[in-house]
């Protein structure tokens, strides 16, 4: 497939990097002109370019960015990787309430794109081909199409993931929350390569 990746930062650079050894092309969506010796466009020519458009930036620039790409993604799958951390309090925190969520928030600014959270529960050195010892993790995802859930499963599986559907994209309040849970993880074991797994039955 053709990924466009808007955003240029770690996340953004380690799904440049990683998505090619698995056969897909890809450009990064970004105001520089060159990163890391990837191909690069603007965001909307990216966007446009793009048979999956991921959204690789902070979360307070993630509405603004969906909203100047709403033409160019409409009816495409759309990776929602962003979470709406903030460290006001010195600690980590979510600037959008329990009601609500960034990936709805995301969904909202570009209705006729097919949102799907993804990848916001882990660090960008594990987001392609995670090896731990305890296996494949579990990535969680959540989106209200059936068949962009799909294309995601099958993008994050190839990639060396376990998936989980947490259903429609209200889902995302849930996951952005469990990005603090990581978060806290690592702060207090002073690492940053661990993945959530599900185990089942």
């Amino acid at each position: 497939m053709k990924i466009a990746i808007l955003g240029s930062g770690v996340v953004g650079q380690a799904l440049a990097t990683g998505y090619p050894k698995h056969g897909h092309e890809v450009r990064i969506g970004t105001r520089q002109s060159e990163v890391g010796g990837h191909p690069v466009d603007t965001p909307t020519g990216a966007a446009a370019w793009g048979d999956i458009v991921v959204l690789a930036v902070k979360g307070d620039a993630a509405v603004e960015l969906a909203t100047s790409v709403k033409d160019q993604t409409a009816g495409k799958v759309v990776i929602d990787t962003t979470n709406p951390l903030e460290f006001s309090t010195g600690k980590p925190g979510l600037f959008v309430g329990w009601n609500d969520s960034l990936g709805e928030q995301i969904q909202r600014a570009i209705p006729d794109a097919k949102v799907v959270k993804a990848y916001n529960i882990v660090g960008n050195t594990l987001m392609i081909d995670p090896e731990l010892p305890g296996g494949p993790p579990t990535m969680l995802i959540a989106g209200d199409d059936a068949d962009a859930k799909t294309t995601v499963t099958d993008l994050l599986t190839d990639t060396g993931w376990e998936v989980s559907d947490l259903g429609g994209i209200e889902g995302s309040r849930h996951l952005e929350a469990m990005c603090i849970a990581w978060v806290l993880y690592g702060i207090n074991a002073g690492g940053w390569d661990h993945a959530f797994k599900v185990l089942r039955k």
